[in-house]
Protein backbone atom coordinates (compact mmCIF):
# COMPACT_ATOMS: atom_id res chain seq x y z
CA UNK A 1 0.00 0.00 0.00
CA UNK A 2 1.31 3.41 -1.07
CA UNK A 3 1.70 6.09 1.23
CA UNK A 4 -1.35 8.08 2.20
CA UNK A 5 -2.10 10.22 -0.75
CA UNK A 6 -4.57 12.77 1.44
CA UNK A 7 -2.63 15.83 2.57
CA UNK A 8 -4.17 18.79 4.61
CA UNK A 9 -1.73 20.74 6.17
CA UNK A 10 -0.08 22.50 3.65
CA UNK A 11 -1.42 23.79 0.34
CA UNK A 12 -1.47 22.11 -2.89
CA UNK A 13 2.46 22.91 -4.68
CA UNK A 14 2.01 19.93 -7.51
CA UNK A 15 -0.04 21.00 -10.35
CA UNK A 16 -0.68 17.30 -11.36
CA UNK A 17 -2.63 17.22 -7.65
CA UNK A 18 -4.63 20.91 -8.32
CA UNK A 19 -8.43 19.80 -8.26
CA UNK A 20 -10.77 22.52 -9.88
CA UNK A 21 -10.89 26.29 -9.52
CA UNK A 22 -10.66 26.95 -13.42
CA UNK A 23 -13.11 29.99 -12.99
CA UNK A 24 -11.11 31.34 -10.70
CA UNK A 25 -8.08 30.67 -12.90
CA UNK A 26 -9.54 32.17 -15.93
CA UNK A 27 -10.66 35.45 -13.77
CA UNK A 28 -7.26 35.72 -12.82
CA UNK A 29 -5.60 35.46 -16.03
CA UNK A 30 -7.85 37.18 -18.00
CA UNK A 31 -7.54 40.34 -16.02
CA UNK A 32 -3.78 40.00 -16.36
CA UNK A 33 -3.43 39.66 -19.57
CA UNK A 34 -5.83 41.97 -20.83
CA UNK A 35 -5.26 45.58 -22.05
CA UNK A 36 -4.91 47.44 -18.83
CA UNK A 37 -3.11 44.11 -17.08
CA UNK A 38 -5.17 44.18 -14.12
CA UNK A 39 -5.46 43.25 -10.68
CA UNK A 40 -7.76 40.87 -8.18
CA UNK A 41 -8.32 40.29 -5.25
CA UNK A 42 -9.11 36.35 -4.36
CA UNK A 43 -11.62 36.19 -1.36
CA UNK A 44 -12.44 33.10 1.19
CA UNK A 45 -12.38 31.25 4.17
CA UNK A 46 -9.40 29.69 6.18
CA UNK A 47 -8.33 26.41 4.87
CA UNK A 48 -10.69 26.88 1.36
CA UNK A 49 -7.76 26.55 -0.78
CA UNK A 50 -6.44 30.23 -1.14
CA UNK A 51 -2.81 29.69 -0.91
CA UNK A 52 -3.22 26.46 -3.54
CA UNK A 53 -4.67 28.80 -6.01
CA UNK A 54 -1.93 31.58 -5.45
CA UNK A 55 0.76 28.72 -5.97
CA UNK A 56 -0.74 27.00 -8.65
CA UNK A 57 -1.09 30.68 -10.33
CA UNK A 58 2.60 31.15 -10.54
CA UNK A 59 3.66 27.69 -11.87
CA UNK A 60 5.59 27.65 -15.05
CA UNK A 61 3.42 24.48 -16.63
CA UNK A 62 0.04 26.74 -15.54
CA UNK A 63 1.34 29.99 -17.10
CA UNK A 64 2.29 28.48 -20.07
CA UNK A 65 -1.19 26.91 -20.45
CA UNK A 66 -2.41 30.72 -20.36
CA UNK A 67 0.16 32.33 -22.49
CA UNK A 68 2.05 33.81 -20.56
CA UNK A 69 5.46 34.68 -21.62
CA UNK A 70 8.53 33.10 -20.03
CA UNK A 71 10.62 35.27 -19.21
CA UNK A 72 8.99 38.57 -19.11
CA UNK A 73 6.64 38.32 -16.49
CA UNK A 74 7.80 37.95 -13.07
CA UNK A 75 5.64 36.19 -10.25
CA UNK A 76 6.40 37.04 -6.46
CA UNK A 77 4.73 35.54 -4.07
CA UNK A 78 5.13 36.76 -0.68
CA UNK A 79 2.87 34.93 2.65
CA UNK A 80 2.20 38.23 4.45
CA UNK A 81 1.08 36.05 7.84
CA UNK A 82 4.79 36.92 9.01
CA UNK A 83 3.32 40.57 8.69
CA UNK A 84 3.63 42.01 12.69
CA UNK A 85 2.45 45.43 14.54
CA UNK A 86 5.76 46.08 14.03
CA UNK A 87 6.14 45.76 10.33
CA UNK A 88 6.28 48.89 8.31
CA UNK A 89 5.69 49.95 4.49
CA UNK A 90 9.76 49.91 4.04
CA UNK A 91 10.26 47.01 5.98
CA UNK A 92 7.47 45.32 3.34
CA UNK A 93 9.45 46.96 0.73
CA UNK A 94 12.87 45.78 1.23
CA UNK A 95 11.62 42.13 1.25
CA UNK A 96 9.72 42.41 -1.59
CA UNK A 97 12.62 43.96 -3.90
CA UNK A 98 14.76 41.02 -2.01
CA UNK A 99 12.48 38.71 -3.77
CA UNK A 100 12.34 40.76 -7.10
CA UNK A 101 16.06 40.87 -7.37
CA UNK A 102 16.14 37.29 -7.10
CA UNK A 103 14.01 36.47 -10.00
CA UNK A 104 14.76 39.64 -12.66
CA UNK A 105 17.15 37.92 -14.80
CA UNK A 106 18.68 42.10 -15.95
CA UNK A 107 21.51 42.64 -14.01
CA UNK A 108 20.87 46.33 -14.63
CA UNK A 109 17.41 46.35 -12.33
CA UNK A 110 19.12 43.94 -10.05
CA UNK A 111 21.62 46.71 -9.56
CA UNK A 112 19.05 49.12 -9.12
CA UNK A 113 17.18 46.90 -6.86
CA UNK A 114 20.49 46.96 -4.24
CA UNK A 115 20.83 50.59 -4.38
CA UNK A 116 17.25 51.12 -3.64
CA UNK A 117 17.55 48.28 -0.47
CA UNK A 118 20.68 50.21 0.69
CA UNK A 119 18.41 53.44 1.74
CA UNK A 120 16.69 53.50 5.59
CA UNK A 121 13.42 54.35 4.38
CA UNK A 122 12.05 53.12 0.83
CA UNK A 123 9.68 55.69 -0.83
CA UNK A 124 7.12 55.78 -3.19
CA UNK A 125 9.34 57.81 -5.55
CA UNK A 126 12.08 55.79 -5.21
CA UNK A 127 9.55 52.21 -6.30
CA UNK A 128 8.39 54.79 -9.14
CA UNK A 129 11.81 55.11 -10.66
CA UNK A 130 12.30 51.19 -10.25
CA UNK A 131 9.34 50.17 -12.59
CA UNK A 132 10.08 52.76 -14.93
CA UNK A 133 13.25 50.77 -15.00
CA UNK A 134 11.55 47.90 -15.45
CA UNK A 135 8.48 48.99 -18.14
CA UNK A 136 11.77 50.15 -20.26
CA UNK A 137 12.88 46.34 -20.07
CA UNK A 138 9.27 45.13 -21.20
CA UNK A 139 9.28 42.91 -17.88
CA UNK A 140 5.88 42.50 -16.15
CA UNK A 141 6.03 42.15 -12.20
CA UNK A 142 3.10 40.19 -10.15
CA UNK A 143 2.82 40.37 -6.84
CA UNK A 144 0.66 37.82 -5.25
CA UNK A 145 0.14 38.87 -2.00
CA UNK A 146 -1.58 36.24 0.59
CA UNK A 147 -3.21 36.96 3.39
CA UNK A 148 -3.51 40.66 2.44
CA UNK A 149 -5.53 41.70 5.55
CA UNK A 150 -2.66 41.42 7.56
CA UNK A 151 -1.62 44.97 5.64
CA UNK A 152 -4.91 46.26 5.50
CA UNK A 153 -5.37 45.68 9.24
CA UNK A 154 -2.34 46.95 10.40
CA UNK A 155 -1.93 50.86 11.26
CA UNK A 156 1.42 51.72 10.33
CA UNK A 157 0.05 51.01 6.73
CA UNK A 158 -1.66 54.95 5.98
CA UNK A 159 -3.46 55.80 3.22
CA UNK A 160 0.14 56.85 1.75
CA UNK A 161 1.06 53.38 0.93
CA UNK A 162 -2.83 52.73 -0.29
CA UNK A 163 -2.00 55.54 -2.63
CA UNK A 164 1.27 54.55 -3.71
CA UNK A 165 0.81 50.92 -4.15
CA UNK A 166 -2.00 51.87 -6.63
CA UNK A 167 0.02 54.28 -8.51
CA UNK A 168 2.41 51.38 -9.19
CA UNK A 169 -0.06 49.24 -10.31
CA UNK A 170 -1.93 51.47 -13.14
CA UNK A 171 1.00 53.45 -14.06
CA UNK A 172 3.65 50.40 -14.32
CA UNK A 173 3.89 46.90 -15.56
CA UNK A 174 2.79 45.62 -12.31
CA UNK A 175 -0.02 43.37 -11.57
CA UNK A 176 -1.36 42.73 -7.85
CA UNK A 177 -3.15 39.96 -6.68
CA UNK A 178 -3.90 39.43 -3.06
CA UNK A 179 -6.08 37.09 -0.94
CA UNK A 180 -7.92 37.57 2.00
CA UNK A 181 -10.59 36.09 3.93
CA UNK A 182 -13.09 38.88 3.54
CA UNK A 183 -13.43 41.75 0.68
CA UNK A 184 -10.22 44.10 1.36
CA UNK A 185 -12.48 47.47 1.89
CA UNK A 186 -14.17 45.24 4.93
CA UNK A 187 -10.67 45.00 6.36
CA UNK A 188 -9.39 48.11 7.09
CA UNK A 189 -8.46 49.86 9.84
CA UNK A 190 -9.61 53.31 8.85
CA UNK A 191 -12.15 55.09 7.58
CA UNK A 192 -9.29 57.22 5.42
CA UNK A 193 -8.35 54.04 3.88
CA UNK A 194 -11.78 52.43 3.23
CA UNK A 195 -12.70 55.62 1.08
CA UNK A 196 -9.26 55.19 -0.64
CA UNK A 197 -9.36 54.40 -4.63
CA UNK A 198 -6.87 52.06 -3.67
CA UNK A 199 -10.00 49.14 -3.75
CA UNK A 200 -10.57 50.12 -7.12
CA UNK A 201 -8.37 48.64 -9.06
CA UNK A 202 -9.39 44.94 -7.92
CA UNK A 203 -11.96 42.55 -9.00
CA UNK A 204 -13.28 40.58 -6.00
CA UNK A 205 -12.95 36.61 -6.73
CA UNK A 206 -14.79 34.27 -4.09
CA UNK A 207 -12.83 31.01 -3.81
CA UNK A 208 -15.87 28.69 -2.52
CA UNK A 209 -16.67 24.97 -1.74
CA UNK A 210 -15.87 22.34 -4.18
CA UNK A 211 -18.83 21.70 -6.83
CA UNK A 212 -19.57 17.74 -5.96
CA UNK A 213 -17.75 16.32 -9.55
CA UNK A 214 -14.79 18.56 -7.82
CA UNK A 215 -15.01 16.70 -4.68
CA UNK A 216 -15.16 13.31 -6.58
CA UNK A 217 -12.26 14.04 -8.62
CA UNK A 218 -10.23 14.78 -5.57
CA UNK A 219 -11.18 11.33 -4.16
CA UNK A 220 -10.91 9.31 -7.59
CA UNK A 221 -7.23 11.22 -8.49
CA UNK A 222 -5.78 10.40 -5.01
CA UNK A 223 -6.94 7.02 -4.90
CA UNK A 224 -5.73 5.82 -8.02
CA UNK A 225 -3.15 3.23 -8.16
CA UNK A 226 -2.97 3.33 -4.44
CA UNK A 227 -4.64 -0.25 -3.79
CA UNK A 228 -7.46 1.25 -1.98
CA UNK A 229 -10.98 1.53 -2.47
CA UNK A 230 -13.42 2.84 -0.30
CA UNK A 231 -16.89 1.34 -0.01
CA UNK A 232 -20.17 2.85 -0.67
CA UNK A 233 -20.50 3.21 3.00
CA UNK A 234 -17.44 4.93 3.75
CA UNK A 235 -17.42 7.45 0.72
CA UNK A 236 -21.02 8.54 2.08
CA UNK A 237 -19.42 8.46 5.50
CA UNK A 238 -16.65 11.08 4.46
CA UNK A 239 -19.20 13.43 2.22
CA UNK A 240 -21.04 13.57 5.05
CA UNK A 241 -18.07 14.70 7.41
CA UNK A 242 -16.90 16.74 5.50
CA UNK A 243 -19.28 18.00 2.45
CA UNK A 244 -17.13 19.09 -0.86
CA UNK A 245 -15.09 21.75 1.56
CA UNK A 246 -11.39 20.47 -0.17
CA UNK A 247 -9.30 21.03 3.67
CA UNK A 248 -12.17 19.07 5.47
CA UNK A 249 -12.61 16.23 2.52
CA UNK A 250 -9.05 15.98 2.03
CA UNK A 251 -8.69 15.65 6.25
CA UNK A 252 -11.87 13.03 6.44
CA UNK A 253 -9.65 10.76 3.48
CA UNK A 254 -6.01 11.05 5.34
CA UNK A 255 -7.69 9.35 8.56
CA UNK A 256 -10.37 7.28 6.26
CA UNK A 257 -7.23 5.53 4.00
CA UNK A 258 -4.76 5.56 7.51
CA UNK A 259 -6.92 3.44 9.49
CA UNK A 260 -6.70 0.55 5.75
CA UNK A 261 -3.13 1.58 6.25
CA UNK A 262 -3.52 0.31 10.13
CA UNK A 263 -5.46 -3.14 8.77
CA UNK A 264 -8.56 -2.16 10.92
CA UNK A 265 -12.01 -3.88 10.13
CA UNK A 266 -14.82 -1.88 8.05
CA UNK A 267 -16.58 -0.93 11.75
CA UNK A 268 -13.63 0.15 13.36
CA UNK A 269 -12.38 2.21 9.87
CA UNK A 270 -15.80 4.53 9.99
CA UNK A 271 -15.44 4.51 13.89
CA UNK A 272 -12.17 5.87 13.58
CA UNK A 273 -12.38 8.10 11.01
CA UNK A 274 -15.25 9.97 12.59
CA UNK A 275 -13.62 10.15 16.09
CA UNK A 276 -10.01 11.46 14.21
CA UNK A 277 -11.56 14.03 12.18
CA UNK A 278 -13.49 14.89 14.82
CA UNK A 279 -11.13 16.19 16.46
CA UNK A 280 -8.79 17.53 13.99
CA UNK A 281 -12.05 19.78 12.72
CA UNK A 282 -12.82 20.99 15.86
CA UNK A 283 -10.21 24.12 16.13
CA UNK A 284 -11.23 24.97 12.87
CA UNK A 285 -14.62 24.95 13.05
CA UNK A 286 -14.23 27.05 16.36
CA UNK A 287 -12.46 29.80 14.30
CA UNK A 288 -15.06 29.90 11.49
CA UNK A 289 -17.63 30.54 14.28
CA UNK A 290 -15.51 33.05 16.22
CA UNK A 291 -15.43 35.06 13.22
CA UNK A 292 -19.22 34.43 12.68
CA UNK A 293 -21.54 37.43 13.52
CA UNK A 294 -24.55 37.37 15.40
CA UNK A 295 -26.99 37.14 12.97
CA UNK A 296 -24.60 34.56 11.05
CA UNK A 297 -24.49 32.28 14.39
CA UNK A 298 -28.18 32.41 14.82
CA UNK A 299 -28.53 31.06 10.79
CA UNK A 300 -25.60 28.66 11.65
CA UNK A 301 -27.65 27.26 14.76
CA UNK A 302 -31.41 27.13 13.03
CA UNK A 303 -29.76 25.08 10.23
CA UNK A 304 -28.04 22.94 13.02
CA UNK A 305 -31.25 22.41 14.72
CA UNK A 306 -32.94 21.69 11.22
CA UNK A 307 -30.64 19.03 10.63
CA UNK A 308 -30.56 17.46 13.95
CA UNK A 309 -33.98 17.35 14.10
CA UNK A 310 -33.87 15.77 10.13
CA UNK A 311 -32.26 12.02 11.56
CA UNK A 312 -31.60 10.88 8.30
CA UNK A 313 -30.05 13.98 7.41
CA UNK A 314 -31.13 14.50 3.47
CA UNK A 315 -32.99 17.52 3.27
CA UNK A 316 -32.64 21.46 2.95
CA UNK A 317 -33.93 24.27 4.06
CA UNK A 318 -35.64 26.67 1.92
CA UNK A 319 -35.25 30.34 3.01
CA UNK A 320 -39.29 29.80 3.92
CA UNK A 321 -38.37 27.53 6.32
CA UNK A 322 -35.42 29.67 7.61
CA UNK A 323 -37.73 33.30 7.57
CA UNK A 324 -39.78 31.35 10.19
CA UNK A 325 -37.26 30.71 12.61
CA UNK A 326 -35.02 33.95 11.95
CA UNK A 327 -36.84 36.69 10.18
CA UNK A 328 -33.70 38.17 8.98
CA UNK A 329 -31.94 34.95 7.64
CA UNK A 330 -32.32 35.90 4.10
CA UNK A 331 -29.61 38.81 4.10
CA UNK A 332 -27.17 36.50 5.97
CA UNK A 333 -27.41 33.62 3.82
CA UNK A 334 -25.46 34.98 0.82
CA UNK A 335 -22.46 35.94 3.23
CA UNK A 336 -22.57 32.15 5.11
CA UNK A 337 -22.72 30.70 1.43
CA UNK A 338 -19.91 32.97 0.21
CA UNK A 339 -18.06 32.12 3.07
CA UNK A 340 -18.12 27.98 2.47
CA UNK A 341 -20.01 27.28 5.30
CA UNK A 342 -22.96 26.73 3.74
CA UNK A 343 -24.23 24.94 0.30
CA UNK A 344 -26.92 26.34 -1.63
CA UNK A 345 -29.13 24.01 -4.11
CA UNK A 346 -32.42 24.58 -5.62
CA UNK A 347 -33.76 22.52 -2.69
CA UNK A 348 -32.43 25.18 -0.45
CA UNK A 349 -29.74 25.34 2.07
CA UNK A 350 -27.57 23.25 4.42
CA UNK A 351 -24.49 22.87 6.26
CA UNK A 352 -21.53 21.97 4.49
CA UNK A 353 -20.63 19.62 6.36
CA UNK A 354 -22.91 17.11 9.82
CA UNK A 355 -19.58 17.73 11.68
CA UNK A 356 -20.58 21.91 11.76
CA UNK A 357 -23.93 20.98 12.90
CA UNK A 358 -22.81 18.80 15.28
CA UNK A 359 -20.22 20.93 16.88
CA UNK A 360 -22.64 24.18 17.00
CA UNK A 361 -25.26 21.91 19.04
CA UNK A 362 -22.07 20.78 21.42
CA UNK A 363 -20.82 24.54 21.68
CA UNK A 364 -24.48 26.21 22.65
CA UNK A 365 -25.16 23.41 24.70
CA UNK A 366 -21.59 22.83 26.85
CA UNK A 367 -22.85 24.18 30.15
CA UNK A 368 -20.07 22.33 31.99
CA UNK A 369 -17.92 25.44 31.19
CA UNK A 370 -20.18 27.71 32.52
CA UNK A 371 -18.64 29.65 35.96
CA UNK A 372 -21.83 29.94 37.37
CA UNK A 373 -24.80 27.82 38.06
CA UNK A 374 -28.14 28.61 36.10
CA UNK A 375 -29.87 30.28 38.63
CA UNK A 376 -26.95 32.38 40.05
CA UNK A 377 -26.76 33.30 36.37
CA UNK A 378 -30.46 34.06 36.31
CA UNK A 379 -29.91 36.29 39.18
CA UNK A 380 -26.84 38.69 37.44
CA UNK A 381 -29.42 38.93 34.41
CA UNK A 382 -32.30 39.68 35.48
CA UNK A 383 -32.63 43.12 33.12
CA UNK A 384 -31.42 40.44 30.29
CA UNK A 385 -34.67 38.85 31.23
CA UNK A 386 -36.83 41.65 31.22
CA UNK A 387 -36.34 42.38 27.91
CA UNK A 388 -38.65 39.53 26.96
CA UNK A 389 -42.27 39.77 26.57
CA UNK A 390 -44.22 37.23 29.54
CA UNK A 391 -44.83 34.85 26.50
CA UNK A 392 -41.40 34.63 25.63
CA UNK A 393 -39.85 34.06 29.24
CA UNK A 394 -42.49 31.29 29.42
CA UNK A 395 -41.28 29.54 26.22
CA UNK A 396 -37.73 29.50 26.69
CA UNK A 397 -37.81 28.68 30.62
CA UNK A 398 -37.07 25.01 30.01
CA UNK A 399 -34.56 26.18 27.42
CA UNK A 400 -32.31 28.70 29.24
CA UNK A 401 -30.75 26.12 31.51
CA UNK A 402 -29.81 24.08 28.71
CA UNK A 403 -28.01 26.36 26.60
CA UNK A 404 -24.57 27.56 27.77
CA UNK A 405 -24.35 30.96 29.59
CA UNK A 406 -21.98 32.67 26.89
CA UNK A 407 -24.75 31.86 24.13
CA UNK A 408 -27.96 32.78 26.43
CA UNK A 409 -28.14 36.63 25.30
CA UNK A 410 -28.06 35.21 21.85
CA UNK A 411 -30.73 32.59 22.48
CA UNK A 412 -32.80 36.03 24.02
CA UNK A 413 -32.21 38.28 20.94
CA UNK A 414 -33.23 35.39 18.97
CA UNK A 415 -36.44 34.75 20.31
CA UNK A 416 -36.39 38.76 21.31
CA UNK A 417 -38.51 38.93 17.84
CA UNK A 418 -42.32 37.46 18.38
CA UNK A 419 -42.48 36.41 14.49
CA UNK A 420 -40.07 33.79 15.37
CA UNK A 421 -40.66 33.03 19.36
CA UNK A 422 -42.93 29.66 18.61
CA UNK A 423 -40.75 27.90 15.92
CA UNK A 424 -37.64 28.67 17.77
CA UNK A 425 -38.68 27.45 20.68
CA UNK A 426 -40.36 24.60 19.42
CA UNK A 427 -37.39 23.33 17.27
CA UNK A 428 -35.15 24.00 19.82
CA UNK A 429 -37.40 21.95 22.31
CA UNK A 430 -37.90 19.65 19.66
CA UNK A 431 -34.36 18.83 19.49
CA UNK A 432 -32.99 18.64 23.25
CA UNK A 433 -35.67 17.00 24.98
CA UNK A 434 -35.46 13.88 21.63
CA UNK A 435 -31.39 14.15 22.61
CA UNK A 436 -32.35 13.43 26.17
Amino acid sequence: MLENPFTYGNPISDPQRFIGRRRELDQVYSRLLNAEAESSSIVGERRIGKTSLLHHLMHPDVQSKYGIQSGRYIFIYIDLQMIDPKTTPSRLAQRLLGQLAKQCPDPDIQHMIDDIRQSDEIDNFMLSDLFDAIDSKSFHVVFLLDEFDNITGNPNFGADFFYGLRSLAIQHNLTLVTSSRSELIELTHSEEIRSSPFFNIFANINVRLFTPAEAQELLDRSLAGSGVAFTPAEHDLVFSLAGTHPFFLQAACYFLYSSYQQGMQPADRRSYTRKMYMAESASHLANYWRDSSDSQKIVLTTLAFLERKDQARQHNFGLQDLRQLYDRSEQTLTHLEKRGLLVQSANGYRLFGTALSDWIISEITDTMSDDLSYDDWLKSNQGTMERLSREARTQITDILPKISAKYRDLLIEWVSDPKNLISVAALIKTTLFAAA
